[in-house]
């Protein structure tokens, strides 16, 4: 009696075949495995019985990185060979392949890493059967060798021996790889040493900023505490303000400057090695994260970080790139910057190329879960189950923190971040990604769908890209229908709060309460409208964002926060509706409030106003202030926020404490929020929209609402923003 086992799921790229053929041997059964299309295909001689104990064997020795997603077992002609072997594999195009991201260096490959008597000690390439680079170098399915990559490389004799021997752990590792047959590290900058890597280090602890190629593209580096080389930083890549991430050796290191929780130790420490965003003491890495209460923390993913963060201690670690513009993955682009720039002090580089660019995910943890903010390295293009139609559908995003998506059998699968699509560099990777995407997974869409913004980039490159004419979505019930596609909705009461969305009406949303059905929206209610100028620079200027609040209010604009002839400039504007438009950007409220207490006036990044805000309210919250009491009226459709803006103002004229404020504007808003909920009295609430990082806001929110018995639902799979924007035009397009 013969056996065919057909598996779906995460089962190549981990050592599955490896494990089969170790069950198989020990329990002296014959038959093959076999990568087909993106899944396994197993024959085994042998009755039902024993075709049960393989699987709970095969089961229990499983890599972590494995799934099973379906098993399907059936007779099938005898099998006439003896022994268990791995074969040749095939291609098959009837089941959605899963395609696994890229895999941070198991412990067992770090500790060869530091054994002095192992041949691959101190080797920047060290792999196995289950670590390494995977999304990153794969041009085509199955995960083969000669299909990624790593085919440039020939292997040794010693490897090959390895790559074929049952009993070796890296027996069919695609990754695998020594010192003798590559890939190679390599230097440019001051030679202090005849190494490139022990160059390196001396460049960073002489105060220096590098270049580093790294999995998923270039990072640059330098000392975690200090100021010069992180001013060097700034400057070369023109981000004066933004926080920057911090890179540990391991979690031992990171607790000795940050405390960390149970559920973030967790996500530290996964496969995917991301970014978490941990609140920290205010005297911890101040340089690099530029007053934020969070620290970006991550650990080593691959094993030249491990030897940098090793050899010096806590580092920034930020993508490789300069403001605005997508993460280098070519040695020649950023070996011509080393030629160009005095801040970049030298390049670390090797000679294997990066097929997808990949930035660091990063997540943050709230009540006890994980809520991710960027999907990149190690989670993309891991798939989201979503119970959709029968067409396969291509999903635009959005222009702003752009994310694409498709939809086939059950399945959604989401690329990488890719920055704003108004940066040329960006959307020439987008375009590229698109397609790389759809080969591999063998998608041709039956639909497209895109953002009803008539001036998306997105919406042009999807028609590009697929010559058909897509559907057009409103923003935020894209947002809202990332949650329904999360968790199996069909139906709820959303809140959408963000900086800004095309409405249907022509207006900026960005303050919206949508009841949501199937794959339909009802707007309810949503913040006040204001009419509001400065075109797209007022998502900049909150100095320019309050003064249109206090105009829409009656109340005259101070010097303090514009000077008079500024003032009437934008007076003037708004009388005359000279580039003006009607707003309901919760983003645009965040800044008005922000400027107003005086805690920036300027976004010189995306949510710096806003972060800003909370920060002052956590403050607020931590020497425990009373919060100012200020109530949002709820009027019909709208919640008042001109009168809430000039109750503040008149508050802070009459000395109440900014702090206090700060958090009485969280709290007003989210009682708000719980007047619109209580009146439309539907139980089931989805929270979505950028404004939902705010942790002080989303935390009031659903505490109220829970203790009031609605529901409570957000993003935690595909980010609240605008990266998860492509997740709810599936939801909304793929319905039957």
């Amino acid at each position: 009696m013969t056996k065919r086992i057909f598996i779906t799921g995460i089962v190549q790229g981990v050592g599955f075949r490896p494990c089969c053929k170790k069950v198989a041997d020990e329990m002296q059964l014959s038959g093959t495995a076999r990568n087909l299309g993106g899944n396994a295909e197993i024959v085994i001689k042998c009755d039902s019985r024993a075709t049960e104990e393989f699987l709970c064997r095969l089961v229990s020795l499983l890599p972590k990185e494995a799934k099973f997603y379906s098993v399907d077992i059936t007779d099938c002609k005898e099998f006439e060979g003896e022994g268990f072997s791995i074969i040749e594999s095939d291609s098959d195009d009837r089941y959605l392949p899963e395609i696994i991201p890229d895999i941070a260096s198991c412990d067992k490959c770090i500790c060869e890493l530091e054994n002095t008597s192992n041949r691959r000690h101190l080797h920047p390439f060290i792999s196995c059967a289950a670590c390494g680079p995977r999304y990153s170098i794969i041009n085509k399915l199955p995960y083969d060798r000669e299909n990624t990559l790593m085919d440039k490389f020939s292997l040794c004799e010693k490897c090959n021996a390895e790559y074929t021997n049952p009993d070796d752990r890296r027996l069919h590792a695609q990754t695998i790889a020594c010192k003798e047959c590559g890939p190679r590290l390599y230097w440019r900058g001051e030679n202090f040493t005849d190494n490139p890597f022990d160059n390196a280090v001396c460049a960073i602890k002489n105060g220096g900023v590098i270049g580093v190629k790294d999995i998923g593209g270039y990072h640059f580096v330098c000392l975690a505490d200090s100021q010069k080389a992180i001013e060097k930083l700034r400057n070369l890549k023109l981000r004066e303000k933004k926080p920057f991430a911090v890179m540990f050796q391991d979690l031992e290191q990171a607790k000795v400057y940050i405390q960390i929780n149970d559920t973030e130790v967790k996500l530290l420490n996964s496969s995917a090695r991301p970014i978490v965003l941990v609140e920290k003491e205010d005297s911890v890495f101040n340089e690099a994260s530029m007053g934020s209460r969070f620290v970006g923390a991550m650990l080593p993913s691959n094993p030249v970080q491990y030897m940098l963060a090793k050899a010096l201690g806590p580092l920034v670690m930020t993508s490789g790139n300069i403001s605005g513009e997508p993460i280098i993955t070519d040695n020649e682009t950023m070996l011509g910057i080393l030629g160009k720039s005095p801040y970049l002090d030298g390049v670390l580089y090797h000679d294997r190329d990066i097929i997808t660019s990949l930035d660091d995910s990063i997540y943050y943890v709230l009540d006890g879960k994980s809520h991710i903010v960027r999907r990149g390295r190690g989670v993309a293009p891991a798939s989201i189950p979503v119970n959709l139609g029968s067409k396969t559908v291509f999903a635009a995003g959005s222009d702003l923190k752009a994310c694409l998506g498709f939809y086939k059998n059950g399945k959604a699968v989401l690329s990488q971040h890719f920055g704003d699509l108004e940066d040329d560099g960006s959307a020439e990777v987008y375009k590229s990604s698109a397609k790389h995407i759809s080969k591999l997974f063998g998608f041709k869409p039956d639909l497209t769908v895109c953002d009803m913004h008539p001036a998306y980039f997105s919406s042009d490159l999807s028609k590009e890209l697929y010559g058909k004419e897509p559907i057009k979505v409103q923003h935020h019930h894209a947002h809202i229908a990332s949650v329904m596609a999360e968790h199996n909705l069909d139906s709820v009461l959303g809140f959408a709060l963000d900086g800004t969305g095309y409405g249907e009406n022509g207006e900026v949303w960005g303050g919206e309460a949508l009841y949501c059905v199937d794959k339909n929206y009802k707007r309810i209610a949503h913040l006040k409208t204001v009419k509001m100028c400065g075109g797209d620079a007022l998502s900049k200027n909150a100095a320019e964002s309050l003064a249109c609040y206090l105009v829409a209010g009656g109340v005259d604009i101070p010097e303090d926060i514009m000077n008079k002839g500024d003032a009437e400039i934008v007076s003037a504007a708004i009388k005359n509706n000279i580039n003006c438009s009607n707003s309901s950007s919760c983003g645009r409220l965040f800044d008005a409030v922000c400027a107003l207490l005086g805690f920036g006036n300027y976004n010189y990044f995306e949510g710096q106003c806003a972060v800003a805000l909370e920060n002052a309210a956590s403050i607020a919250i931590n020497k425990g202030a009373i919060a100012y009491p200020l109530d949002l009226e709820y009027n019909k459709d709208e919640l008042d926020t001109v009168r809430l803006i000039k109750d503040i103002f008149k508050a802070k004229k009459d000395g109440a404490d900014p702090y206090s404020l700060a958090l009485g504007f969280h709290i007003a808003l989210a009682n708000g929020l719980v007047k619109i909920a209580k009146s439309v009295n539907y139980k089931k609430i989805a929270l979505s929209g950028g404004t939902f990082n705010n942790r002080i806001l989303t935390s009031l929110l659903k505490d109220r609402l829970s203790k009031l018995g609605f529901e409570v639902y957000i993003n935690e799979k595909v980010p609240s923003g605008d990266g998860g924007i492509a997740l709810g035009q599936l939801f909304i397009a793929g319905k039957d």
